[in-house]
Order: structure tokens, then C-alpha cells, then sequence
């Protein structure tokens, strides 16, 4: 892993954001290390580009790159699927697409869950490429703004409470999910119930 963080690093310092763009887009279907800790370390330079520059190629690379993992996984199925990932992982992704639907997506995109397992699981579950594009926009583009932002105002005193940050916003994003996920469900029931009542007859005389 370290080996390849380097590599990363050498990239971002030969191609800039260009570089950048690219490290998202392999991190959202194939390689493992995420594209926050390159964006920090771009925002850092003397020479920083804006951070909302930054933050929106860092966006597009994720976004796009979820979108050829999604094909990964059209392709590959369910044997791809199993053959990159665990099958915990894999029965794990599964429960929070029935539990949660598109947050689920969200979830992932906005937290440090591996997020090319969803994008190639959507695939292979055959899940709409445009639901998982669109949630991909928001939830990528909500993390990624959020930390180049995030440094630009606190410069390098900000990766000390950068852990517990990310963290924070982690337990926020899935407590949000349950109640999502139970309002669903509550409102399900509740639809299912008005459409199964049978009205009381009059009584005869």
C-alpha cells in the first residue's frame, strides 16, 4: 500500500491535477488508494491551484470512474464480484441495497467505505447506472468539497482532526440513512395498509 500511495504522489506531482482526475477515477473501480490525502497534499503547495478547482476535477475523476466500474461489474458479474472482493463484503453491499436503496450509494460515496465496491456491485446487481451516477455527483462532490475547503481555510492544521472529522461525518451519514431508511419503511406500511382496507359495509336492517 505504501509502495503505491508513493506512486500516486509521484503522479500528482508530475501531472498536477491532471494527475488527480486520474488517481479518482482508477480509486472509484479498482485501485485503493482514495484520492483525499493527493487532494490535501495538492491544496498544500505554494503554487495551489483553488479549492474549488480541485475539488470539482477531484469529483469528475470519482464520478466517471464509477461509472466504468459499474460497466466492470455489467460485464463481469457476479463471478467478477466475487473474485475482487470477499463474500462478506459482497452479501454486506447487497443488505444495505435493500435496506437503504440509492443511500446506500451515498453512503459510500461520502464516507471511507470502499467505494469501487458499490460502484462494480452496482453493476453486477444491474442497479441504474443513472441513479448511481447521480448519487456519485452528490455524495463525492459533498466529501470532496468538504475537505478541500476544509484545508483551505485551516491549512495543515486541519490533518490532526482530519481522523475524527471524516469519522463524525461518517456516523452523521448513516444515522441519516436509518431514519431515511425508516421513514421508508413507515410510509410503505402505511401506503400498503390504505390500499388493503376494505370499508365497512352498512350494517343490514
Amino acid at each position: 500500500m505504501e509502495a503505491l500511495k508513493q506512486w500516486a504522489l509521484d503522479v500528482i506531482q508530475a501531472y498536477g491535477l491532471g494527475g488527480l482526475f486520474g488517481i479518482a477515477f482508477m480509486e472509484s473501480s479498482f485501485f485503493p488508494v482514495p484520492p483525499d490525502v493527493l487532494l490535501i497534499g495538492i491544496l498544500l503547495a505554494p503554487d495551489a491551484p483553488t479549492p474549488w478547482l480541485t475539488a470539482l476535477v477531484c469529483t469528475a475523476g470519482s464520478v466517471m470512474g464509477a461509472g466504468f466500474g459499474w460497466i466492470l461489474g455489467a460485464v463481469g458479474g457476479y463471478p467478477l464480484l466475487h473474485r475482487l472482493f470477499k463474500e462478506e463484503k459482497v452479501q454486506a453491499v447487497e443488505q444495505m441495497y435493500q435496506r437503504y436503496g440509492v443511500y446506500a450509494i451515498f453512503i459510500a460515496a461520502f464516507t471511507p467505505i470502499p467505494y469501487k465496491v458499490f460502484t462494480i456491485a452496482s453493476g453486477a446487481l444491474r442497479y441504474s447506472i443513472w441513479a448511481m451516477m447521480l448519487t456519485s455527483v452528490v455524495g463525492r462532490g459533498a466529501r470532496f468539497f468538504a475537505v478541500a475547503y476544509l484545508v483551505h481555510w485551516f491549512g495543515d492544521s486541519i490533518l490532526k482532526q482530519f481522523d475524527r472529522a471524516l469519522l463524525a461525518g461518517t456516523v452523521l451519514t448513516v444515522l441519516a440513512a436509518v431514519v431515511y431508511a425508516y421513514w421508508r419503511a413507515r410510509n410503505g406500511r402505511a401506503r400498503h395498509l390504505q390500499q388493503h382496507a376494505v370499508p365497512n359495509e352498512p350494517a343490514g336492517e
